[in-house]
């Protein structure tokens, strides 16, 4: 039972960091890594963010350490 739920609890952690992708972004242009929506954007948030982990979504992505949500304004693939 005990190995089971180790088993479990590895699994999530694993398909949790699957799902993220990374951002670089500098004055509203960002550029992801392992991201299923999208390479580059642009958008109105202009924080500088370097490597940071984020959640995307198709309109907007999550900065994951903040809570943040930007908006995508623009899409380059």
């Amino acid at each position: 039972m005990k190995a089971f739920l180790i088993a479990i609890f590895l699994s999530i952690i694993v398909s949790i960091n699957a799902i993220s992708a990374t951002a670089n972004c500098l004055s509203g242009k960002c550029e992801f890594i392992n991201s299923y929506h999208y390479n580059t954007v642009t958008t109105y948030c202009l924080q500088t963010l370097t490597y940071e982990n984020v959640e995307t979504d198709y309109s907007f992505f999550t900065i994951l350490e903040t809570g943040e949500q930007c908006q995508v304004v623009e899409v380059k693939n």
